[in-house]
C-alpha cells in the first residue's frame, strides 16, 4: 500500500524572492543560473514515463505491490544550482531529480543526483548508478545525441546509454531552483527512508569521486551493492551479449563480494537480486524466490535458473562500452 505523508515537506511552498543559495563549504559559491542549468541539463530518458512503461509492460511478471507503487509514483521536478570554486574557477552544476515515491525498495520520496562538471573543454557527469554508487560519464556538447542517461524504472537511478537519440531525450523538463530552503526541508523529513541523505557532496561537489559514493559513510549494504555492480560492469565490458555479461557478473560478485569469508554480506546480495527481479531486470522463478540462501543461489547461477529479461537486456545495452570509457585503468 502506497502511503505519502510528507508531500508538504517534499514540495515546500517557497516564494522565489525568498530563496537563498548559501549551503556550500567555505570558498565556494552557489547560484541559480536557469539558462546555464537548462543548456547543460544532461541528456536523460524515461524520467516521466519509465515507471508507467514498466507497470504496463511487465505488470504480469513483477509483484502486485510493485505495480501499484509504480502507478502511484509521480515525478516532482528536477532541481538545480551552480556551485563554483572561487579560487580555481571550477564549476559544478548540481541536479536533483525528485520523485514522490520509489517502488523498489518501496519508500516515500526519492532524490537522484546528477552532477555536471565543466572544466575547460571537458564536460562530464557523475551520477547515481544504483544505491548512490557513483559513476562518471563523459558528455558531448549540449543538445547532441548520446552519450546520455536512461532512468532505471522503479529504482530511479541511471544507466549510461552511449547512443541516446534526440527523439528519446526528455525535452520538456524545467529546472527549478535548488534552494537552501528545499535542502533544509528535505534534510529534516522525520522518516529516514524519505529524507535526503546526501549532504557533504552537495556542500562540496569537488570532493566527489567516481567510482565512489554520494553518501559520506556508506554502510555495509551499500558497499556490497557497489561491489556487485562493479563486477557486472566488468563482465559486461567483456561479453558482447548483455545477458551473458549480467549472469557472469552476478557469478563473479557472488564469489568476490560475498564469498565464504564474508557471509554477513549474503543478505544484501539476496536483497539486490530480489530488487533486480522486482523491476524486471532478471527473472527468478517464484518457487525459488522465497527460499534464497547460500546453497540455492549457487545453484540458481550455475544451472541457469536466473534469466535475464528482454527489458533487462535492453537497459544494459551499451552499458559495458560506456563503463569501459569511464574507468580505463580499472
Amino acid at each position: 500500500m502506497v502511503i505519502k505523508r510528507y508531500g508538504n515537506m517534499l514540495r515546500p511552498n517557497i516564494r522565489k524572492d525568498s530563496m537563498t543559495c548559501r549551503e556550500v563549504e567555505q570558498g565556494l559559491t552557489a547560484t541559480f543560473d536557469e539558462r546555464l542549468l537548462r543548456d547543460n541539463l544532461p541528456p536523460v530518458s524515461g524520467v516521466r514515463t519509465s515507471d508507467g512503461s514498466l507497470a504496463s509492460g511487465l505488470g504480469k511478471y513483477i509483484p502486485a505491490e510493485t505495480v501499484d507503487a509504480l502507478k502511484e509514483t509521480e515525478f516532482v521536478n528536477v532541481y538545480g544550482r551552480v556551485v563554483t570554486d572561487r579560487r580555481s574557477g571550477r564549476m559544478c552544476l548540481q541536479y536533483l531529480f525528485v520523485w514522490d515515491y520509489q517502488a523498489v525498495p518501496a519508500h516515500e520520496a526519492d532524490y537522484e543526483p546528477v552532477f555536471i562538471y565543466l572544466e575547460g573543454n571537458s564536460r562530464y557527469a557523475i551520477y547515481d548508478l544504483v544505491h548512490y554508487c557513483t559513476r562518471r560519464l563523459d558528455l558531448h556538447a549540449p543538445r547532441e545525441e548520446g552519450p546520455g542517461l536512461r532512468v532505471i524504472p522503479g529504482w530511479h537511478s541511471f544507466l549510461p546509454d552511449s547512443n541516446l537519440k534526440i527523439s528519446e531525450i526528455d525535452s520538456d523538463l524545467e529546472i527549478q531552483p535548488l534552494s537552501d530552503q528545499h535542502l533544509e526541508s528535505w534534510w529534516n523529513i522525520p522518516d529516514e527512508e524519505a529524507r535526503l541523505k546526501i549532504e557533504s557532496h552537495l556542500l562540496d561537489p569537488f570532493s566527489l569521486e567516481a567510482p565512489g559514493h554520494f553518501l559520506d559513510n556508506p554502510d555495509e549494504d551499500s558497499r556490497t551493492m557497489c561491489c556487485t555492480f562493479k563486477e557486472i560492469e566488468g563482465a559486461l565490458g567483456e561479453y558482447g551479449n548483455p545477458k551473458d555479461g549480467i549472469i557472469e557478473g552476478l557469478k563473479r560478485s557472488f564469489t568476490r563480494c560475498v564469498g565464504l569469508l564474508q557471509l554477513y554480506r549474503l543478505a544484501t546480495y539476496i536483497k539486490l537480486l530480489v530488487e533486480m527481479n522486482d523491476i524486471g531486470m532478471i527473472n527468478i522463478p517464484p518457487s525459488l524466490r522465497e527460499g534464497l540462501n547460500l546453497g540455492t543461489i549457487g545453484k540458481l547461477l550455475q544451472d541457469g535458473f536466473i534469466k535475464i529479461t528482454q527489458k533487462g537486456s535492453s537497459l544494459f545495452q551499451g552499458f559495458g562500452e560506456a563503463s569501459a570509457r569511464e574507468d580505463p585503468d580499472e
